[in-house]
């Protein structure tokens, strides 16, 4: 019975984070693909990490099932992302639609800003964009397979050194520890968590709280278990996010439109 509770609980560890992210279907609004980068990078530090330091093979597995669950996503919010504005991960995407309805030679101006800013997009190269925020998924795979080979030469050198294989680990889970914090920004910035799944943030909630069980259960390294309760952390924050700016709060608090946490907007359009 205990075995039989042993790997069911492996396999929920393994495939559980993973679901939350394919509720995310044909809309890139409300979500950050940064997501994506920071759990791309953390699981091919992880992987190396698991190279030099043989920890539990359930990990090993989540890693790879993770790894795979975000090329996927990642392809997902590339094909539907807005195509008539510039999309960033940190700049609201709907600003136009705030700034062009003052006039209609306002909006041929930012049609036609636009259209310049589209053309240019496309004459320059992958290198040549803001970070992370390219046109092409292709793109995406370069910079991971760059940042894969450069991690595996140093591997390849220093994997005897047991000091370069703990700084793998800090790196990958420091890395992880971070990952709902663009997110957070993101909602921050935009006013709203419209566009944002809510499976992927209960995916989130009770899958850190998991992961935190699983490690005090398994006697992990301490460094797993507080990237568990960071991560708890920023969860419980978007949590608070979810319901300040969701419309029944606004519409109890009185707000017709987005709450104003500053003085002034200061996102550019």
């Amino acid at each position: 019975m205990s075995n039989l509770a042993d790997t069911a609980l492996s396999v929920t560890m393994v495939f559980a984070p993973t679901i939350g992210y394919f509720d995310q279907k044909k809309s890139s609004l409300g979500f950050n693909s940064v997501t994506c980068a920071i759990l791309c990078f953390a699981n091919i530090l992880r992987l190396f990490f698991w190279l030099g330091k043989r920890f539990d093979t359930t990990l090993l597995f989540q890693s790879i099932a993770m790894l795979l669950s975000m090329l996927i996503l990642l392809e997902i919010v590339v094909r539907y992302k807005p195509n008539d504005v510039a999309f960033t991960p940190f700049v609201r995407n709907n600003s136009i639609d705030d700034s062009s309805s003052s006039s209609s030679s306002d909006d041929d101006d930012e049609d036609h800003h636009h259209t310049s800013q589209a053309i240019q997009r496309i004459d320059m190269k992958w290198f040549q964009r803001s970070f992370w925020s390219w046109d092409n998924y292709l793109d995406y795979i370069n910079c991971l397979l760059l940042f894969t080979s450069v991690v595996g030469i140093l591997y390849i050198f220093l994997h005897r050194f047991d000091t370069f294989i703990e700084i793998l680990g800090f790196l990958s889970l420091g890395l992880e520890s971070t990952l709902p914090l663009p997110q957070l920004l993101t909602n921050f910035k935009h006013r709203t968590t419209e566009g944002f799944s809510l499976l992927i943030l209960a995916s989130w909630f009770i899958g850190d709280g998991f992961k935190a069980f699983y490690f005090f259960y398994n006697h992990s390294p301490i460094q797993f278990v507080v990237c568990a309760l960071i991560q708890l952390t920023f969860d419980t924050i978007i949590v608070i996010q979810f319901i300040i700016f969701s419309p029944l709060v606004k519409k109890w608090l009185g707000v017709k439109g987005q709450i104003a946490l500053e003085e002034e907007d200061t996102i550019p359009c």
